[in-house]
């Protein structure tokens, strides 16, 4: 008997037992497909063996298609699950950037937040544009440092207030022809800055809980939208404590880009910038040329890691597996 042939597709949506994929292209129609029990043995460490942006081999079954294969990935974006016990939630797979929306006013910005992903972007070699939304929320200085702040790290910024759809052309273009997925808190605003960006999408929008300053879950799925000036982009449903997974402990200092110049003058190779003697870095901080945020935010990421993973040392480091 001859086998059924196998189709690839690109998977678009993802619920516990099943997915959606398009088979030819971002053009076509999304189609119901069931998750072999395979695929969630073969999961390792991760929560869920598949992220939207996810190649994956298809087989015809009498009532649909059934996903027998994730092909290789060229990257995941991720982050620690949720859960005592240290798993790897993969969020998406084979991206050109992240787009990180954060905003001003209600959620209120958090260097900590950023920082935490940042470094998981970097970790998973993820270009990173910084979207800072609400603009119309904060004073000139404030987003004057804040914006100084990452663009000494070598990230692009990008300001934007969808209420007065500020900066929309520049995000727009940032989007085009590129395979973008969006993430940040809840409440920043991200369904609503593709709202103006792409009208036809209509996503649900809701406002934020001023007594609990924070936002209320809109999108509650990972979904990838085409685009109609080229590209896509994964829309995520929003966050509210983001913990990275994976990082070295004593790797994670390599993720602060700013650092590296000055860290080549301290005196131990593998300097954790925390208070070893005659370190560079905690001189170029005391000296008000490395902004102190960036340097706390290290601190408690270090400190977390150091908790999962073990020591700084790369003895005590486990192995992470690959994407």
């Amino acid at each position: 008997m001859a086998e059924s042939p196998q189709q690839e597709g690109v998977v678009v949506r993802v619920d516990a037992r099943q997915c959606e994929v398009v088979l030819a292209g971002l053009g076509s129609e999304p189609l119901a497909a069931l998750l072999r029990g395979k695929l969630f043995e073969e999961a390792g460490v991760d929560k869920t063996p598949l992220a939207v942006g996810d190649r994956v081999r298809l087989t015809p079954e009498a009532d649909g298609l059934a996903v027998e294969e994730v092909l290789p990935r060229r990257n995941l974006f991720h982050r620690r699950a949720k859960g005592e016990e240290v798993r790897r939630q993969p969020l998406a797979a084979n991206v050109d950037q992240l787009v990180l929306v954060a905003c001003f006013g209600t959620p209120p910005y958090s260097s900590i937040t950023t920082d935490r992903i940042l470094v998981s972007a970097s970790f998973s070699e993820i270009p990173v544009t910084l979207v800072l939304n609400k603009t119309d929320r904060a004073k000139a200085g404030k987003i004057k440092k804040v914006v100084a702040t990452y663009e000494q790290a070598g990230i692009s910024v990008v300001l934007t207030s969808a209420k007065r759809e500020e900066g929309i052309e520049q995000l727009a273009a940032c989007l085009t022809d590129s395979v973008s997925v969006f993430y940040g808190l809840s409440g920043v605003g991200k369904s609503s800055l593709l709202n103006c960006i792409e009208p036809g999408l209509g996503l649900k929008t809701r406002e934020v809980s001023a007594s609990l300053r924070s936002g209320r879950h809109t999108t509650t799925f990972a979904r990838l939208w085409p685009l109609a000036s080229g590209g896509s982009v994964i829309d995520t449903p929003g966050v509210r404590v983001f913990r990275p997974w994976g990082i070295p402990p004593h790797e994670l200092r390599l993720h602060y880009p700013e650092w590296r110049e000055a860290a080549q003058a301290c005196r131990f190779p593998a300097c954790l910038h925390r208070e070893e003697p005659n370190c560079a870095v905690l001189q170029k901080l005391q000296e008000g040329k490395l902004p102190a945020s960036r340097h706390r935010s290290y601190l408690e990421i270090l400190q977390e890691l150091e908790e999962v993973y073990g020591g700084t040392t790369p003895d005590s480091t486990p192995t992470v597996e690959g994407n």
